[in-house]
């Protein structure tokens, strides 16, 4: 190992007890996308107090940062993610994905300068909804990058995970109320129009390709039992493989939703929710880089039994399809907990989790010193 390397280990073992402190403050005080205040400013207190030059509001965005490290040659960024979820808090693990992007970029900072190159740690709210990165994008946050990286926990260790694309849809359904019981002809029912609309599509998953995948929840089936619900709405993502597959699939599920819609006599409106997601690139260069760095820091990869996984989606695509990327997975140990399960937010701030912090942390800052010292490793080939 190099003395950068040696050095970055004993940066992120010198500041594990910050690190951990960060992690675990995150998880008790969660905020939902867009909202992330305190957690955003605790992380950047953190990086301003290593050294950073700190940028708070950043790009225009109120919950993001950027910690940025020199001004000149090749510019690596690391990117957090402190969102919550609703009703299970950090059950997918945003509070180790914060504190380790820190932890590796507090470990880079005093190699940085010496290697010629730039650091950025960039604060990256709104994951779970909204797609933070891509108005981050948007507002030029990747213009000039030349690597990006992240780890995530999940159950098991996967250096070069794979995720769908996906887009949600907001969905409405528009009846005519009545009274239920002395004059239901003249009702029409927009709940019995997001029904069909749901159980057509229940029919129609037999049929997807695979990793086509549409998910749905009825949020809202009208206000008393004697009245014909005049208003109705319904929830869904929809996900695939590749952004053809997604435009597919758009077709297929609008027909669902609007057939429905005749065939109660009710009207529908289907509105796009943020940002399409796009599917992650791994750089191949990148994800052996970070497979060697957890195998020379003791941490054995557990993989899953399973075989490699397509599952889940990220705003983090669609920083993969602009610049040489990394998204690794690192395991908390926590199956058969998955991600999104209150069981799996629990192995984010135990033993396993905050070891998985640590060594996510080690894992990139080594991965970053890869590139640093070799940039034709990002390379793909023709």
């Amino acid at each position: 190992m190099t003395d950068h390397g040696a050095l970055v280990l004993h940066r992120v073992d010198e500041l594990a007890p910050r690190l951990l402190e960060l992690s675990h403050a995150l998880f008790a005080d969660p905020e939902l996308a867009y909202q992330e205040v305190r957690s955003a400013a605790r992380c950047a207190d953190l990086l301003e107090d290593g050294g950073f030059d700190v940028e708070r509001e950043a790009y225009g965005l109120p919950t993001a940062f950027a910690a940025r490290s020199g001004d000149s040659g090749r510019h690596v960024v690391i990117c957090a993610e402190y969102d919550a979820l609703p009703g299970v808090g950090h059950a997918c693990g945003h509070n180790v994905i914060a504190a380790s992007a820190v932890g590796a970029g507090l470990a880079l900072l005093p190699v940085a300068a010496d290697a010629g190159v730039r650091v950025t740690v960039l604060g990256t709210p709104a994951e779970e909804a909204g797609g933070g990165k891509v108005d981050l994008i948007l507002a030029g946050a990747f213009d000039g990058v030349d690597v990006a990286m992240m780890m995530h926990p999940t159950p098991y260790d996967e250096p070069g995970s794979v995720g769908l694309a996906i887009e949600e849809w907001s969905v409405v359904a528009h009846g005519k109320a009545s009274h239920a019981s002395a004059e239901p002809q003249l009702g029409r029912n927009a709940l019995d129009g997001i029904v069909a609309g749901y159980t057509a599509i229940a029919m129609l998953r037999q049929h997807l390709a695979p990793w086509q995948q549409v998910h749905g929840v009825i949020t809202h089936g009208g206000d008393a039992p004697n009245v014909v619900p005049e208003r109705a709405a319904a929830a869904y993502y929809l996900r695939a493989a590749d952004l053809a597959g997604l435009d597919d699939l758009r077709a297929r599920i609008r027909a669902c939703l609007e057939g429905a819609a005749t065939a109660t006599g009710t009207t529908v409106e289907i509105t796009p929710v943020g940002h399409v997601y796009e599917p992650v690139r791994q750089n191949p260069g990148l994800v052996a880089a970070f497979a060697r760095a957890c195998e020379s820091i003791g941490r054995p990869l557990t993989l899953d039994p399973k075989g490699p996984q397509i599952s889940g989606s990220t705003d983090f695509g669609n920083v993969s399809q602009l610049v040489p990327a990394l998204h690794a997975d690192l395991a908390v140990h926590s199956w058969p907990a998955v991600n999104h399960q209150p069981e799996f937010a629990a192995h984010c701030v135990g033993p396993h989790g905050d070891r998985t912090l640590l060594d996510g942390a080690k894992a990139m800052a080594l991965t970053a010193l890869a590139y640093i010292e070799n940039p034709q490793l990002v390379a793909e080939p023709d």
